[in-house]
């Protein structure tokens, strides 16, 4: 919602500068008078000073008249430099009046940019600036690394606190357990399991997390699997899997998307293998890491967590649940 509410606002500043109805920006260089056919700098975003900036943002630079875009382009300096592409970065709108940049990749957090448009920018008239102008703004903080996330990820206070419990199955059919268990060398562990049955049933154990994350850098979600040798091989009609994860992220549009990951070690008895499913060998840990940084389209806020369990029977383990930035 801070997002959306954000854009709103961007978009109505942004209009006010094309339209010339924003005040006047307070730049380094003092802007020449206002002289017929000499095209000058009469509005930037962000503006002179600014604090907090997205890292998203684009750098907008509106001129009192149509500009030569070639001259303007190349009079444009950044420092330190964002990675630009040209001509994907440089956009030239009302008439050529109003350049918009927009980085490849987001700007870097916590970092201080200074804009300059040099005098080599010309009109359509091949008239240059008479006087260069210089501005600069400093981006946000990068959202801090969580120091434990999901909460209770390893399960080390002996239950499942922090995370919300469901089952589903047939009216008196047998129904999946949890409980946090000692493992060989380790001392708290999820344990979810179904006894042997000839219904199907399935459970879910699920966590919110609502937590921004940088648009930068990389993220990463890992956590330690097993699954016993408790379904008989028949554990899988169609979509389901002992163990599944499933991760509800926003991209940086404010949409909502899913990365989905099952496991197995028997071939389902029919519907076959989906995209996302991979093979683990049966009774042995197995730790899992994801890029998640490397999604597309990539997250900007990740609202939750939910492992499930299907079958007719199955023993699945859970461990060391993380997410990390």
């Amino acid at each position: 919602m801070y997002r959306k509410i954000c854009r709103g606002v961007l978009v109505c500043v942004l209009l006010a500068l094309v339209l010339g109805m924003a005040c006047s920006v307070k730049a380094v260089a003092e802007n020449p008078g206002s002289q017929a056919g000499i095209p000058r700098v009469v509005q930037v975003y962000p503006s002179h000073g600014m604090e907090y900036v997205a890292i998203d943002t684009s750098i907008h630079i509106v001129f009192s008249e149509p500009m030569d875009e070639l001259s303007a382009i190349q009079a444009v300096a950044i420092s330190p430099t964002p990675e630009l592409a040209y001509p994907a970065s440089w956009q030239f709108l009302h008439d050529s009046s109003v350049l918009v940049i927009t980085p490849a990749r987001p700007l870097r957090y916590s970092t201080t940019y200074r804009v300059t448009v040099q005098k080599g920018a010309k009109n359509l008239k091949n008239t240059e600036l008479q006087q260069g102008f210089e501005w600069s703004f400093t981006t946000s903080q990068s959202p801090p690394s969580p120091v434990e996330m999901p909460r209770n990820g390893g399960f080390a206070t002996g239950d499942i606190s922090g995370w919300t419990w469901v089952h589903t199955e047939d009216r008196g059919s047998r129904s999946a357990q949890w409980s946090v268990v000692a493992d060989k060398d380790r001392e708290h562990v999820l344990r979810v399991s179904r006894p042997p049955t000839f219904e199907m049933g399935s459970c879910s154990l699920e966590q919110a997390i609502d937590a921004e994350v940088p648009l930068s850098g990389l993220i990463f979600l890992s956590f330690d699997a097993l699954i016993g040798d408790y379904t008989l091989k028949q554990y899988a009609p169609g979509d389901t899997y002992p163990l599944k994860v499933v991760v509800t992220y926003l991209d940086k549009d404010g949409t909502e998307h899913s990365f989905v990951k099952a496991y197995y070690y028997y071939l389902p008895v029919e519907g076959g293998i989906a995209g996302f499913a991979e093979f683990v060998e049966a009774g042995k840990w197995t730790q899992k890491s994801y890029n998640l940084s490397a999604l597309v389209p990539r997250p900007t806020y990740i609202k939750s967590i939910r492992f499930e369990f299907c079958g007719w029977a199955w023993l699945s383990m859970v461990d060391n649940v993380k997410f990390v930035w």
